[in-house]
């Protein structure tokens, strides 16, 4: 019976254990539904933890109550933009349904406002201001109306009117925001000339903020050449319109748009760009998140982007929307990108936290990011994972110039992702704030920053130079005092001959040595470089011996200087040069040189042998055997404030080889500077259709491979 009790008992226990297991497992959240990506110092898209995860859905179910008391499902419908006030609370631009839909911090329906006295058409925008005043881009009836927060009309904001204004000008509002002063900032569709700055009184200021004009190189050739006739039937270049706006509450103005090199700007108040260097395509590679798709296959070139909106919460953090490609992506205050996320949806079927088409977004207090997605009617609503918030902290922190503050969040950062590396720029501030610039080099080295590594660098230089500069100056002295009597040593030595006798011996025997002379008549060469190559034609100065030893030396010179080069001159990462391929294209180039400047030689009637050709062409190379280790070396002694100098001798080695080149052809071949210049761009041209050649038929070997493999198959199943 006892025994009974004990296993009933057990049972119980096990059961109960098991209904507890299975009720928290249906509470835990589930896996992020997207792929968040960010790019390392060297450029890298790499995969980390979610910044942000899906809380939830609102906006899907609307009920309004009739003039009878009775709820009426009203979902939206083409909604545009979305706004969320200091109080959290939710405005939604109702497009299809001509109205502003007002929702509580929850989600909760407050109120529809649709403007009795005067009814919206097609509403495309909502700013609601510290007050609580509310500002709404009337599309429909082309005007920005300012109403009070119970919804009462105060304000118009009509076509404007200036001299500086064509008559032909479309005046369509899709959205605006009001700074601090009252001056209203309006978004009209496909105006080029920027964003209309009305005064608080309705009046016209000016435009703000306009686009540059994308010239491309063909316009350019044609503004050379093109009389004024000609030009002024060409279509005129405009700059892009903008596609929307934010203010930050440092007054900030940010506008997106589709112009290639100005589709995110930081504009101040005088419409300045603070974000001239950045590009939204170079940081975000779309194709990562469509991996069985042909973006991926094509690249990032072969990717459009469509940013919808853009918005900047508290802490000055940068989120906008991409609508074609269903993506968002954050950057910090400096425009260096933070993550980006998305992720391909099913056409139809919605699914929490992934977009289908987000078209507006926002974020409230607790830095919760709210997407507005056009196709699914419907708000999104996500919330920072842990990684995500220690992120946001961290680079607060340096932004704020807290590095010490912000070494805790960011050592954890690398805990968790030793892959992000700007967690290792922000512990290597945090180093070079301690004056610890060891520390900090290595770490801007990990961090991919060639910038932070030569200030480091400076540092160390500079304290190295401060401690040792009483030896560096007694060892200048002494070093010159011993120079000057070993100069009144050798003139009055007494066998001074006998040294000059045993060296004119030394040279002698040098001489009978035939590899040893080719090899001494490279620095020849480059004292004379056209009499050096004559010789190799007609005296038999060069020999394929020392041509071979030539290219090995400047083999091993190239290989060299990338691993002893300095990471301020190199700032590549670890382990990322492949020598194999350096080598396998290196050699190409230099072989296809040779076998087609040869041909070309022959049929424009040239008088080298393939002999002369092979080894002049080893010969010319010699600069960079020359000047490699010099410049590896100088490379560790300097700074980027210094790079000009490294910079100068870099493009002499690359100036003095090509020189030799020109003069190679023109000596062997003996023909003047013009035949020379036509041999060089043939020879050049040969070399592409010969690499051309190769690859087709490289590409058809593939083929037709495939074809027979495939063939035996089917005959032997």
């Amino acid at each position: 019976m006892k025994k009974r009790r004990r296993i009933s008992h057990s049972i119980l226990v096990v059961f109960s254990l098991l209904t507890i297991f299975l009720s928290n497992s249906f509470t835990v959240k589930a896996d992020s539904p997207f792929d968040t990506f960010s790019v390392d110092g060297f450029g890298r898209t790499i995969y980390t933890q979610p910044a942000y995860e899906p809380e939830g859905v609102i906006a899907r179910d609307i009920y309004m109550v009739d003039e009878n008391g009775e709820k009426i499902y009203s979902p939206l419908n083409k909604p545009q933009d979305l706004f969320i006030d200091h109080q959290d609370e939710i405005y939604i631009a109702d497009t299809g349904n001509n109205r502003i839909v007002h929702l509580d911090k929850s989600g909760k329906f407050v109120r529809a406002l649709t403007v009795p006295e005067s009814p919206l058409k097609e509403p495309s925008g909502v700013f609601i201001t510290d007050n609580g005043d509310i500002y709404i881009a009337d599309t429909g009836n082309k005007r920005v109306i300012h109403l009070n927060n119970e919804g009462k009309m105060i304000q118009e904001f009509l076509r404007p009117e200036s001299k500086y204004i064509n008559k032909k000008f479309v005046y369509e509002p899709i959205n605006m925001i009001v700074d601090r002063r009252g001056f209203v900032y309006v978004v009209s569709r496909g105006t080029f000339q920027g964003i209309i700055q009305f005064y608080p009184d309705g009046g016209f200021y000016g435009f703000y903020g306009t686009n540059l004009s994308e010239v491309s190189l063909m316009d350019r050739i044609r503004k050379i050449f093109y009389t004024k006739e000609q030009l002024a039937r060409q279509v005129r270049l405009l700059p892009s319109p903008i596609r929307n706006v934010d203010i930050d509450k440092n007054g900030y103005i940010y506008t997106v748009s589709k112009d290639k090199s100005e589709e995110i700007k930081k504009l101040n108040v005088r419409g300045e760009n603070q974000w001239k260097e950045f590009s939204f395509s170079k940081n975000v590679n779309v194709s990562f998140l469509r991996e069985d798709s042909t973006v991926k296959k094509e690249g990032q070139a072969g990717v459009s982007t469509d940013l919808t909106d853009v918005t900047v919460d508290e802490n000055g953090i940068v989120t906008v929307a991409d609508k074609a490609n269903a993506l968002v992506t954050q950057f910090n205050q400096n425009g260096e990108l933070l993550f980006f996320w998305g992720a391909p949806s099913t056409s139809g079927k919605a699914q929490m936290g992934v977009n289908q088409s987000p078209v507006a977004l926002d974020t409230n207090s607790e830095n919760k990011i709210f997407i507005l997605d056009d196709s699914l009617n419907l708000v999104q609503v996500l919330e920072p994972t842990q990684f995500g918030k220690t992120v946001q902290d961290a680079y607060i922190l340096t932004q704020q110039g807290k590095y010490v503050e912000s070494e805790k969040y960011w050592s954890e950062i690398v805990r968790q992702n030793a892959l992000f590396t700007p967690a290792y720029t922000g512990l290597a501030r945090a180093a070079f704030y301690r004056e610890d610039f060891e520390a900090s080099k290595e770490l801007y080295r990990l961090a991919g920053d060639d910038q932070g590594y030569s200030d480091s660098f400076w540092q160390l230089r500079l304290n190295w130079f401060q401690n040792n500069f009483t030896y560096l100056a007694n060892a200048f002295v002494v070093i010159g005092l011993t120079s000057i009597a070993g100069v009144q040593f050798r003139r009055r030595s007494k066998r001074k001959n006998l040294s000059e006798f045993s060296l004119l011996k030394k040279l002698v025997w040098m001489k009978e040595i035939k590899l040893l002379e080719q090899l001494k008549h490279a620095f020849y060469i480059l004292r004379h470089p056209l009499d050096g190559f004559a010789d190799i034609r007609y005296r038999n100065k060069g020999g394929y011996t020392s041509a071979i030893v030539i290219l090995f030396l400047v083999i091993s010179m190239v290989l060299v200087r990338m691993y002893f080069t300095s990471f301020t001159f190199q700032p590549v990462a670890v382990g990322s040069i492949n020598i194999g391929s350096i080598l396998t294209v290196s050699t190409t180039v230099w072989v296809s040189w040779v076998i087609c400047h040869y041909l070309i030689g022959s049929i424009k009637q040239g008088q080298a042998r393939f002999k002369d050709v092979f080894v002049g062409s080893a010969y010319a190379l010699f600069p960079v055997f020359l000047l490699g280790v010099p410049l590896a070396i100088l490379s560790n002694m300097m700074s980027l404030n210094e790079s000009s100098i490294y910079g100068f001798f870099n493009m002499l080695m690359i100036i003095w080889s090509a020189a030799l080149f020109f003069w190679l052809i023109q000596a062997l071949q003996n023909y003047s500077v013009g035949e020379t210049i036509i041999n060089s761009l043939l020879s050049l041209f040969s070399m592409i259709m010969l690499w051309v050649l190769v690859f087709i038929v490289i590409g058809l070997s593939s083929e037709t491979i495939d074809f027979f493999l495939t063939l035996y198959r089917e005959v032997t199943m």
